[in-house]
Parts: C-alpha cells; sequence; structure tokens
C-alpha cells in the first residue's frame, strides 16, 4: 500500500512566494568583472607627473598628462616595446602608445614577451604559487628538469616583493651549489647595484613568501643594469 503525502496548499504557497523573492536578491547580481591584464611597465617618470611612479604595471587605456619637460619611459610586456616620451598626451596601448603633442623614442628590448604578460597577471595575487613542480621521473631515470616561466635576458634580476623580506635563489640545473638569500629591505631591489649576478644558461627557483618562479637565464645573458623589462622578477 502507498501513501501519498500532500503539503497542505497554504504552506507551498508561502514557500513558493519566499523563493520567488529571494532567488533575484541571490543570483541576480552578476560576478565582479575581472580586472584588466596590464600592458606596460612603468621604467621611468619624472618627478610631478600625477598617477605613476616607477615600476607601476599601467592597463591598455590608461592616460598620463605630461608637461613640458616631462618626460616617461614605459616598457610594453607583450611587444617588448620600450619608449621615452617627451611631453604631451600619452594613451597606453596593448603594444604600444599613442603620443599627441610630444615625442617618443622607441625601440625593441629583448624579452619573454608572452610569457612575462603572463606571469604579471599572477603577481601580487595573495595565495599564488607559480613555480611548477619538478616532472616525476620513471624508476631508473633522473627527473627532468622543470620548464621555465619565463627567461631573463639580462643576469642581474630586478626584484618586486609586495613587502620588505627574503628572496631565495635555488639553482636547479646543477647539484651542489648552496641556497643563495637575497634581502630586499623595502619592495623593490636592483641586484646589478650589488653582488654577482646568476650565471648565462642557469636554471633557478626563485621564491619569495609562497610565491616562486622558475627563471632561465638566457644562454647570452649580460651582466649590468639598464631597463627592467627583460630581467624583472615580480612576486
Amino acid at each position: 500500500m502507498s501513501v501519498a503525502f500532500q503539503m497542505p496548499a497554504r504552506t507551498f504557497i508561502a514557500g513558493a512566494l519566499l523563493l520567488l523573492t529571494a532567488t533575484p536578491a541571490a543570483l541576480a547580481a552578476d560576478p565582479e568583472p575581472a580586472a584588466a591584464a596590464p600592458t606596460a611597465l612603468v621604467e621611468d617618470v619624472s618627478d610631478g607627473v600625477d598617477g605613476v611612479q616607477p615600476m607601476d604595471y599601467l592597463t591598455a587605456g590608461r592616460t598620463v598628462a605630461l608637461k613640458s619637460g616631462q618626460t616617461l619611459t614605459l616598457s610594453y610586456l607583450e611587444s617588448c616595446v620600450n619608449e621615452t616620451i617627451a611631453g604631451g598626451a600619452v594613451t597606453v596601448g596593448a603594444r604600444e602608445s599613442a603620443v599627441q603633442g610630444g615625442t617618443v623614442d622607441r625601440h625593441t628590448l629583448p624579452c619573454d614577451g608572452g610569457k612575462l604578460l603572463l606571469a604579471s597577471n599572477e603577481a601580487g595575487k595573495a595565495g599564488v604559487t607559480v613555480f611548477r613542480s619538478a616532472p616525476i621521473a620513471l624508476p631508473g631515470m633522473k627527473a627532468p628538469l622543470p620548464k621555465p616561466d619565463f627567461t631573463l635576458f639580462k643576469t642581474h634580476p630586478v626584484l618586486i616583493l609586495s613587502a620588505p623580506g627574503p628572496v631565495t635563489i635555488d639553482r636547479l640545473d646543477m647539484q651542489g651549489i648552496a641556497l643563495t638569500t637575497v634581502n630586499v629591505p623595502g619592495t623593490t631591489l636592483d641586484t646589478a647595484k650589488q653582488g654577482t649576478g646568476l650565471e648565462p644558461g642557469g636554471l633557478y627557483k626563485v621564491s619569495a613568501g609562497q610565491k616562486s618562479f622558475v627563471v632561465k637565464i638566457d644562454d647570452k645573458a649580460v651582466a649590468g643594469g639598464g631597463p627592467a623589462l627583460g630581467r624583472l622578477i615580480r612576486f
């Protein structure tokens, strides 16, 4: 024998009304739009330029006003274009700037383009560990080295952190080399101004806090400073 249970009509109607009134409030709100990906890095800027400072990331469509005598140096993460702009109205693009009423000196630097752009999108995200674990080897075989997240084209990286702290550098392609720790007293450190650089051709795991990158140093990398593009590691 089967027994059918029926909900009282009044209770059913009340529940349905509650669902109808609650659903729009709970479900209608759209998720927050994702932040626009950065396209350019501020390498240098004159004092007194509003809204930008060295090592800022800028997104496409951002505008910067330069007075006579003021300059702005940008590096584009995807196209590897480096620009020094003097005066005028600057509109940041995807691969280069549009400049009205000023002059621009534009050339291309060695950089890892798309990979650098992807790394910049990960920078500053809490709890993100970018380091990919080394692949597991089959029995009797040596584990292959992990693929680099990006390549640096000079041996002295620029390190940018969200807060002061230590950065550890571990060489992955050679055994028996001690772990190096670099203390970053502020949030930016240009290692060209201190210490010995990394080895051309080397593969390194560079870590700050819980975030890490696997970094390849180009075989033809040279020492020295200059633009941060092509030697930037930003956590």
